[in-house]
């Protein structure tokens, strides 16, 4: 594995290369290592998070340096785990290359999930129930199911109350339980999509212009 290293600050690092091996064997090796932990990998996505609003970010990582056809991205309430980069979003799928989830909501069968998942041997890096939505995705599409099947599949399989988005490098893709308990606002058009939990973050992008907006039924899916 030969690599490129640039140092983002003192703590994050991106590494570049060519891998002729196993991604998930990488990523579990590196768990044995102390204070070290990988937030991504792949050749389509990068995941940068740390403490701080979504400007700071930008500033530490020049976030507007990135280029891309899409992006997610989440300011998290922390409500159920500790306020740190480990915990915090987006997910990457432990173990699996370019899949990642932001997640709004609670997964109430998330222990019996997590062990099915371990059964299969597959890691986690956190006790936070949105990881396990990001591999739980993952592990569908390596066994071939297409992500618009596997967010359909999650409806009736994820117990709880969520709102997500998942996104690969075929696309970016939502579902949204039959309860509808969490928000989701959907600005569409010709040129784009965005996705938000409340209109105010969508509105943001459009100064003073009128836009319309919908929010997708619940117990829906839909790609893009």
């Amino acid at each position: 594995f030969q690599t490129v290293t640039t140092w983002l600050d003192g703590a994050f690092a991106r590494i570049s290369g060519a891998l002729e091996g196993d991604i998930q064997q990488l990523s579990y090796a590196v768990e044995e290592l102390e204070g070290v932990e990988i937030f991504s990998a792949g050749h389509a996505l990068e995941i940068v998070k740390d403490e701080g609003t979504a400007a700071d970010l930008e500033k530490k990582f020049d976030l507007a340096s990135f280029t891309g056809f899409h992006g997610i991205g989440h300011v998290r309430l922390a409500t159920e785990s500790d306020v740190n980069p480990s915990t915090a979003h987006p997910f990457w799928a432990y173990g699996f290359t370019d899949v990642s989830i932001v997640h709004n909501g609670q997964i109430t069968n998330y222990f019996k999930l997590r062990r099915r998942l371990e059964q299969r041997g597959y890691r986690f890096r956190t006790e936070n129930d949105s990881e396990v939505i990001a591999v739980y995705l993952a592990d569908k599409m390596k066994r071939g199911v297409s992500m618009e099947e596997a967010l359909d599949q999650s409806l009736n399989e994820l117990d709880g109350t969520f709102s997500f988005l998942v996104s690969t490098p075929k696309g970016i893709g939502y579902a949204k339980d039959p309860i509808g308990a969490k928000p989701m606002v959907v600005f569409e058009t010709d040129q784009m999509v965005a996705v938000a939990s409340e209109e105010v973050s969508i509105q943001q992008l459009f100064a003073h212009e009128k836009i319309d907006t919908y929010e997708p039924y619940p117990g829906t899916s839909h790609t893009w």
